[in-house]
């Protein structure tokens, strides 16, 4: 379980705290605990892709890493930004090397329209009912 400080942490978690910004930025539609489960359901059901988790110019990675399986750790450092369409079941969640850059990506993706953009809480927790 990632804590503040940790330099790494797991995938899957990278992907709850994901889904659960992208929650919390976006229409709120569905109740929290149905969108995060779904979304977890998902998550336990995918195999992990390059595309899914973008590391810019491969810093999210720790050199000589493969990104292939939920518990592969990624760097919890810098800043991570989730990208997604929901009218296309897209998404994606990259690595920034601080959060003013990450802050400024969002700024740029929300031009977008029809998408939702935010930076990652790695603060965000989730249990079933919270």
């Amino acid at each position: 379980m990632y804590t503040a400080g940790d330099t790494m942490l797991e995938v899957r978690e990278l992907l709850i705290k994901a889904f659960a910004s992208a929650w919390r930025a976006g229409n709120q539609k569905i109740d929290r605990d149905t969108y995060i489960n779904s979304s977890i359901n998902v998550i336990n059901s995918i195999q992990i892709q390059p595309e899914m988790i973008y590391a810019e110019e491969g810093q999210g990675l720790v050199d000589g890493e493969k990104l292939d399986h939920l518990e592969d750790l990624v760097r919890a450092d810098g800043s991570w930004v989730y990208y997604g369409v929901p009218a296309e079941n897209f998404f994606l969640v990259t690595w920034m090397p601080d959060a003013q850059a990450a802050r400024e990506k969002v700024a740029a993706l929300q031009q977008e329209g029809d998408s939702i953009a935010c930076v990652v809480d790695l603060a965000e927790e989730w249990r079933p009912g919270k």
